[in-house]
């Protein structure tokens, strides 16, 4: 995997194709890994992506000195490097890097020509006793407790079995679970709460002018749903889009219908 050298840390990332350029942002519980069928179904197109592992994921490890506080505008002043010599990109983000691709294109503006947000967990968007926000204050305190009590791997199956189908686990390569579970602190106790707890200014989403797709799936945890419908209100050029059928891990279980709703976009 390619390197890229910025904020003081190495970040990995993968790319297919060549082209006018798609920079991938994975979910929380995931990798670059995710977007290989995408990547290349991209690539087949004429397109070129570009899809990095975020910092405590895949190849790309959390920096020592990293906190919630500082995370946002760190792995944001990664992404700017990256996504710099490519622009302006189509950003597709999904779930965790659909909040980061919103931070980057407010950050940044210029870099990015089109969002595509795919059930996005911009929880700080909602009243902390928002009703659809109950179950994932329960699945972090679990999750949070388990990785303290010295079972990342329980932490692990919990988180991927709300956010997902519940046998995924057993389907993953065991490259695949040993990454995930190495990456159980750093999702929990890091990048979940800089992520789920995200602020945005009413009047910097009202000013953002690139076109916008809000994805979700008609399935799964509501809360996103919920997070997408407040994004649709605030921001000016937003469509919202539902494949039906669909829960939070949508680009994965419904790789066709996500594939066809990328190539209707400009």
């Amino acid at each position: 995997m390619p390197i890229l050298h910025a904020d003081r840390a190495d970040t990995h990332y993968r790319e297919w194709g060549q082209g006018p350029a798609d920079l991938l942002l994975h979910a929380g519980a995931s990798s670059s890994v995710q977007w290989e069928r995408l990547g290349a179904a991209l690539a087949a197109a004429g397109r070129r992506a570009v899809a990095p592992d975020l910092y405590g994921h895949g190849q790309t490890p959390c920096p020592a000195d990293m906190t919630p506080e500082t995370l946002l505008a760190r792995q944001v002043a990664v992404l700017r490097a990256l996504a710099a010599p490519l622009a302006p990109v189509r950003l597709v983000g999904h779930s965790y890097g659909a909040v980061l691709g919103l931070c980057l294109a407010l950050d940044a503006p210029a870099l990015v020509r089109e969002l595509v947000l795919v059930e996005p967990v911009a929880f700080g968007l909602l009243a902390d006793d928002d009703p659809a926000l109950a179950p994932v204050h329960a699945i972090e305190a679990a999750c949070r407790a388990s990785v303290l009590a010295g079972d990342p791997d329980g932490a692990t199956r919990r988180f991927l079995e709300f956010w997902s189908d519940p046998d995924l686990w057993d389907f993953l390569p065991a490259a695949d679970q040993a990454a995930i579970v190495a990456g159980a602190r750093e999702r929990h106790f890091i990048g979940g709460p800089a992520v789920f707890g995200a602020r945005f200014d009413a009047a910097a989403l009202a000013g953002l002018a690139c076109p916008i797709r809000l994805v979700t799936g008609d399935e799964g945890p509501a809360a996103p749903r919920v997070v997408a419908a407040r994004l649709a209100a605030a921001l000016p050029r937003a469509e919202a889009l539902t494949i039906a059928g669909a829960g939070h891990m949508l680009p994965l279980t419904h790789h066709r219908a996500f594939l066809r709703l990328l190539a209707a976009t400009t």
